[in-house]
């Protein structure tokens, strides 16, 4: 997907969000990075997918969280301040510098558009029963809750915290992550009552013998393979 690295950042996060959900309209799917290539869990367990939208804003916050605080917050490794960049960023050979209130301002903004868009694919994914949208989504939700509550920690430590927060996001994130979580966890409990446990009075559960049909599993077993395909 091709956006915009360059310009208002309220502009290419409107664009970026747009084509998001173009690009779901036309392929009933969403784009997903890998973040993780395995379960961490902890205090903050980020998700191993997150939708492309939601990592590339997270990248374009800490760009704008360098602007501010002339360094990186620490969520990314590879996020590193280098004077010769310092000095060629931006148009013309200017450095790029905000203040922490635009920060602040453009994250909480942000924040809320990409709440609304995230509603947008969940409702989407749960009317069709879309595992793969709903987890993408709420990879997302995952993504920018840790996000923002990273960013919440380094307002405290530099002692802004009454005056700068985006405690508010966070917090509307934390409860769109756990709503979004009970929901697969219920869409995956119906799948497996529906298309893998229902033949089971048809089996005969004290036969030693395998059961085969023409050298296939039986309907249960070739369901739970398909469904661990998935998965």
């Amino acid at each position: 997907m091709e956006i915009m690295e360059e310009g208002n950042m309220m502009d290419r996060v409107r664009i970026l969000l747009q084509r998001d959900l173009g690009y779901y309209q036309a392929h009933q799917t969403v784009l997903q990075e890998n973040l993780c290539p395995g379960v961490v869990g902890g205090l903050l367990d980020f998700p191993r997918y997150a939708s492309f939208a939601a990592v590339k804003l997270v990248l374009w916050w800490e760009e704008e969280y360098v602007a501010a605080f002339r360094g990186p917050s620490g969520l990314l490794e590879t996020a590193t301040v280098d004077k010769e960049d310092e000095e060629d960023r931006g148009c013309g050979g200017v450095a790029k510098n905000s203040a922490p209130g635009e920060f602040v301002s453009v994250v909480t903004q942000s924040a809320s558009m990409l709440l609304e868009h995230l509603h947008t694919l969940s409702q989407e994914a749960l009317d069709h029963a879309d595992l793969t949208v709903l987890t993408g989504t709420l990879g997302a939700a995952a993504l920018i809750k840790n996000c923002l509550w990273c960013y919440n920690e380094q307002l405290k430590r530099a002692g802004d915290d009454k005056l700068l927060s985006v405690h508010s996001s966070y917090k509307e994130f934390h409860e769109m992550a756990e709503a979004l979580a009970e929901r697969l966890l219920d869409l995956h409990c119906r799948l497996l009552s529906l298309y893998i446990l229902q033949d089971s009075n048809c089996l005969h559960w004290e036969d030693p013998h395998p059961f085969f049909e023409g050298e296939r599993g039986s309907f249960v077993v070739q369901m739970w393979w398909l469904y661990m395909q998935g998965w």
